[in-house]
């Protein structure tokens, strides 16, 4: 089928996915080329911003066949950019499965509504299918079960892609924010070919007209290669910072997705699948699509600069929860400072007990900091001294259950000191205000590390 580009084209273009990073930006290039557009998504107010004549919009569940039966009704190329991970499980293995089944209900319901096309972007795997992670994988998967649809399928595959508002891009954004100095496993020295965000969606577009595309699969990615880790580091000095990494091969990509999880605000479901398929080498193997649409393409270098350029800028926009527990971090480390001045036995501690001391200021204090940058390690880190100190004061208080009167003829024991001698009265006044502190700490750290609605900064 050879399309012509018109702009008066009775041409009728479905994307789906539309409310996504890849999906907002085709459909506003279609429009501007007075395409007929439908956009379909699972979340109809996700496409609140998308206005334009000749744009129709439905909300869609694309788990269910006769929705998508009813969506590519009259549709003569369909693009399929659905990604189930971004979904609000935690269990992001479920996705695989989910866009498998998604896949086939789609190529079913292109078969049924005789759609001519369907063009497909997907991820760029430079190994051995066996060497593949589970994530990209299962995106290879997808390719295969569109191709069972009785249209002619279009896929490309793209290396890792900048832009402001990718996934990719955003959890390197937090890392260089957050991290002066990061623990690493062996991924980040995998070798990328990055390619910008405009040039991705150009290809789509412009494949729409060139009949040599339709039914091939392509690889594309800009023109320069770079390892992660050297991509990072870019990023970061274009944004003033230092960026510091210790790489530990053994690091396995279990515990870097945990850890990526705590420090970022970004969702488990999108963050793990994203440092899976960072293991994988993303490097062009074939680039026939130049030839076929000649692009000039956007180096690392000038991709960052524009990336950066366009970044939305942290808005501050802090949970009350966070400001609650930052002040409450405030208070108790003033609260466990007045030890110092007011419990005389401290004075007197081993020396193992102050080194103690200072770990748990230390903790406090970087807790404080993951905080006020909105990553929920500050919350850990917030609830581990505030059991610490909660276990402290306990015990040290016990003391008090010495005055309470005789029980018939049972004496009620005099309790356990922890530092040698019994708190004073001003140490156990101390002692209970800090327990109240404690107690409203513990129960705020607990609900923000908990928020399944986290922001994203």
């Amino acid at each position: 089928m050879n399309i012509k580009q018109n702009p008066n084209s009775n041409l009728k273009v479905l994307v789906s996915g539309a409310s996504g990073f890849i999906g907002k930006k085709l459909v506003e290039r279609l429009l501007k080329s007075n395409i007929s557009v439908r956009a379909i998504s699972r979340n109809i107010e996700n496409l609140s911003e998308l206005k334009h004549d000749n744009l129709e919009k439905m909300e869609i569940n694309a788990l269910n066949y006769n929705e998508l039966v009813n969506a590519l009704n009259g549709i003569d190329v369909a693009y399929f950019l659905i990604h189930s991970m971004e979904g609000e499980s935690n269990n992001w293995t479920k996705f695989i499965e989910l866009d498998k089944k998604i896949a086939k209900n789609f190529a079913m319901a292109a078969t049924k509504n005789n759609v001519k096309r369907i063009i497909y972007l997907s991820g760029l795997v430079s190994i051995p299918d066996r060497e593949m992670s589970k994530h990209m994988a299962s995106r290879k998967e997808v390719g295969e079960i569109l191709k069972t649809s009785k249209a002619k399928v279009t896929i490309f595959r793209a290396s890792v892609i900048i832009g402001n508002g990718s996934g990719g891009f955003k959890m390197m954004h937090y890392l260089v924010e957050r991290l002066p100095i990061m623990i690493c496993p062996r991924w980040v020295l995998t070798k990328l070919q990055p390619i910008f965000v405009d040039d991705v969606i150009s290809y789509l577009f412009e494949s729409l007209f060139k009949r040599e595309t339709e039914g091939k699969m392509f690889d594309v990615g800009g023109p320069d290669t770079i390892p992660y880790k050297d991509l990072m580091k870019l990023y970061a000095k274009k944004n003033n910072k230092t960026i510091r990494m210790i790489i530990i091969p053994f690091l396995s990509l279990r515990l870097t997705s945990y850890w990526v999880d705590l420090i970022t605000p970004m969702k488990k479901s999108l963050t793990r699948p994203l440092v899976e398929g960072l293991k994988n080498e993303s490097v062009i193997t074939e680039n026939s699509i130049k030839k076929i649409i000649p692009l000039k393409l956007k180096g690392v270098d000038q991709s960052l600069d524009i990336a950066i350029g366009t970044q939305i800028q942290n808005q501050k926009h802090t949970a009350r929860k966070e400001i609650l527990l930052s002040y409450l971090l405030i208070l108790l480390g003033i609260t466990g400072a007045a030890h110092y001045w007011v419990d005389e036995r401290i004075m007197s501690m081993h020396l193992l007990g102050h080194i103690s001391t200072g770990i748990w200021f230390l903790l406090l204090l970087v807790g404080y900091f993951f905080i006020k940058k909105g990553a929920r390690l500050g919350a850990l880190l917030a609830g581990i001294v505030g059991w610490t100190a909660a276990l402290f004061l306990l015990i040290d208080s016990m003391y008090l259950i010495s005055y309470l009167p005789k029980i018939g003829s049972y004496t009620v024991s005099k309790g356990i000191a922890i530092l040698g001698n019994y708190p004073d009265a001003n140490t156990v006044l101390l002692n209970i205000m800090g327990l109240f502190v404690i107690a409203i700490l513990l129960v705020v750290a607990h609900f923000t590390f908990y928020d399944k609605n986290k922001n994203v900064k």
